[in-house]
């Protein structure tokens, strides 16, 4: 596997997907590498839950350290491996360099990239051309939502198949004040991701504003390549209203995710969303933007659906979140948790996965 930084070393939802994912590919009697960019894999070249973690280097710079990264795994990978599985869509171009090599290619769209904010009008059009390059050459693609498996297929994919991403059960964390002395169990809404525009956080701090609730908004994850940006979310920010906890991993999170009153998720561009998933298996209350992955992952069970950069429809909706009923969010909460457990578990994507590598190496 390669296109991503490193499981189990930086947040991310190509990152959390492979290093759900991959464990259970080696139990199921897979033999899996995941090549890492060296700088985000903090335990080295080394096995972890049976993967073999392999650091490659790269140039460190936004537009460039993936498609390095996978121009020099790509062909080491083909060393040693029968499938290269790339993940995303800049690390997709170099399918036809597995398929060169004798190797089988399979291509794993986490979204479309080239439509997030970041990238300026080259790098749009060198992602969605990365893209339609790849999944025309790879063996299968494989999309995280139902809602991309389309774009695929016109784009000239021979085998595509929708795979969500999935989520582990929830473990509860008792309370410690200690640890976030500023919150108090039930008194915060919470955003998990990474942050960057296209999460839709501007609107949602603008809401914040705008609503002046006794319950602040919790923001919690770390940026890469956009700090200018975070620095900007963190100087409109009201003082009280939005409290920002820097990247929250392990018990931490759990933490978080036990006690907040709701989850608000305002993106506007996804794949199939981890966070979400992982707030629903929570059993927490959601206000998520309507957008369609969205809307795949929870199933028209959101208690509120704002439209994305809506400020005043965020504003109402965090207004109600705020005063409905401790029994009216319970009870939302449970019906999201029911569906990610019966929905999206890890195992079933493994074995989905499993079965698509069988067939394509099928004789």
């Amino acid at each position: 596997m390669a296109g991503l930084r490193s499981p189990w070393g930086t947040e991310g939802g190509v990152e959390s997907h492979v290093a759900a994912l991959a464990p259970r590919l080696v139990k199921r009697g897979a033999h899996v590498t995941v090549y890492c960019r060296e700088r985000y894999n903090p335990h080295g070249n080394c096995y972890r839950e049976g993967v073999r973690l392999a650091d490659v280097p790269t140039v460190y710079s936004r537009s460039a350290e993936a498609f390095v990264h996978t121009a020099i795994t790509a062909p080491r990978a083909c060393l040693r491996h029968d499938i290269v599985h790339l993940h995303a869509c800049g690390p997709a171009l170099f399918a036809p360099v597995v398929r060169g090599l004798g190797r089988t290619p399979v291509v794993t769209l986490h979204g479309r990239d080239w439509a997030r904010d970041k990238w300026g009008r080259t790098a749009k059009t060198v992602l969605e051309a990365s893209a339609r390059i790849g999944v025309r050459s790879a063996r299968a693609v494989i999309t995280v939502s139902a809602e991309l498996a389309p774009w695929c297929r016109e784009a000239g994919a021979p085998d595509t198949e929708a795979i969500p991403n999935g989520v582990e059960p929830h473990e509860p964390v008792a309370w410690d004040p200690a640890i976030f002395p500023m919150l108090r169990p039930g008194g915060y809404f919470l955003f998990l991701g990474r942050l960057v525009p296209e999460k839709g956080l501007s609107t949602l701090v603008a809401a914040a504003a705008a609503a002046r609730l006794h319950l602040p908004v919790v923001i919690t994850g770390g940026s890469t390549y956009t700090t200018g940006f975070v620095g900007r979310l963190r100087r409109e920010a009201p003082e009280g209203h939005v409290i920002f906890t820097g990247p929250r991993f392990g018990l931490e999170k759990r933490m978080l995710l036990s006690h907040a009153r709701a989850f608000v998720f305002p993106s506007r561009l996804e794949g199939m969303p981890v966070a979400l998933l992982e707030a629903m298996a929570a059993g927490l209350p959601l206000l998520a933007s309507d957008i369609a992955p969205n809307r795949e992952a929870h199933g028209g069970l959101a208690r509120w659906s704002p439209p994305p950069d809506d400020i005043p429809a965020w504003t109402r909706a965090l207004r109600e979140a705020a005063s409905a009923s401790v029994e009216s969010m319970v009870a939302s909460g449970a019906a999201g948790r029911e569906r990610a457990e019966r929905q999206f578990g890890w195992d079933t994507v493994a074995d989905r996965t499993m079965a698509l590598y069988r067939r394509v190496l099928a004789p």
